[in-house]
């Protein structure tokens, strides 16, 4: 029976997710659904469809990029609270992206890639300094993202209406623009960094121990900084691909853990519940208001928000 109830959770862990994004594929302004697809098998009908799945697709993929992130990052600064976005990443490639916008409408991926990648490099000099001591380098994270935020501000102080409407869309969080030209090279740097880090599961369950009992387990500071590196370019890839999206990379891993202790079951699970978690995220934000579109960063927010009060109402005798 035991062995019954461990492949039905198993089954159900891998089968979900292709069943909520035949859903989500199956919904939209239109009426063209995967089983309408089957017997009207017109050029239209198929155009829909792949428009559709470029957009499920981008979805999963940041996600899972997400979630595997804050995963890495809840084990490295030893805090159930962490997340990609805890070292002011997202503020260095909001404040990238808000430049493009505003001065040349062109290359804003780029740019907010650029703007987190300084924004990494500069918290990685500061922990390299302190020997990964995790408050400060949590403090430091803080300290960046209140500057480079209070940059995106005055910049929008002196913009544009229209560049500044352009510049709140994307800092919400858009998938509107995915492509399947970006898709392939997005999803295969996303894949080899997850791939990578499961590589390193070993070393994340003892790290996930403290800092003196991963030095007397041999883990050394090369190790600690390839790991650092993966969450962060992780991080770095996908907001300057889809925007700021808040609460997949705090509640999914989180949430996870509560299931597994174990990264070489974390990762993975991390990864489809995050990707999983962002398809239902953004169907709901383009349908729920159609034709209209809410940005799918809100409806995280929203839905994260509500889950993780939840959760602490449920633990409020554990904390």
């Amino acid at each position: 029976m035991k062995m019954l109830n461990k492949i039905t959770v198993w089954a159900s862990i891998f089968l979900l997710p292709g069943f909520i994004a035949a859903i989500a594929l199956s919904m939209g302004p239109t009426d063209v659904t995967i089983f309408s697809a089957i017997n009207n098998r017109s050029a239209t009908t198929a155009a829909i469809l792949l428009l559709r799945l470029q957009r499920v697709s981008m979805a999963f993929i940041v996600g899972a990029a997400l979630a595997t992130s804050g995963c890495i990052f809840q084990a490295l600064l030893k805090n159930p609270l962490a997340e990609p976005y805890t070292l002011g990443v997202s503020s260095g490639a909001a404040l990238g992206a808000t430049v493009a916008i505003i001065f040349t409408m062109q290359w804003i991926s780029a740019f907010a890639f650029c703007g987190g990648l300084f924004t990494v490099i500069v918290i990685y000099v500061i922990a390299k300094k302190i020997q990964f001591n995790t408050t400060a380098i949590i403090l430091a994270g803080i300290s960046m993202s209140f500057v480079l935020s209070s940059s995106v501000l005055l910049l929008f102080a002196f913009s544009k209406p229209d560049a500044i409407h352009k510049a709140l869309m994307w800092l919400s969080g858009d998938l509107s623009m995915a492509r399947f030209e970006y898709l392939q090279p997005l999803g295969w740097g996303i894949l080899i960094l997850i791939v990578t880090a499961l590589l390193f599961h070993r070393q994340l369950d003892i790290i996930s121990f403290g800092t003196r009992f991963a030095a007397i387990h041999g883990i050394g500071f090369w190790q600690i900084s390839i790991l650092f590196w993966i969450a962060s370019l992780a991080t770095s890839i996908t907001v300057a691909a889809a925007g700021i999206i808040g609460f997949i990379g705090l509640i999914i891993p989180h949430a996870v853990r509560l299931l597994k202790t174990e990264h070489f079951l974390l990762i993975p699970l991390s990864a489809i519940a995050g990707g999983t978690m962002l398809v239902i995220a953004d169907t709901i934000g383009r349908t729920i208001v159609m034709p209209y579109e809410i940005p799918c960063g809100i409806i995280t927010g929203f839905c994260g928000g509500i889950f993780f009060l939840i959760l602490l109402l449920k633990q409020k005798d554990s904390i």
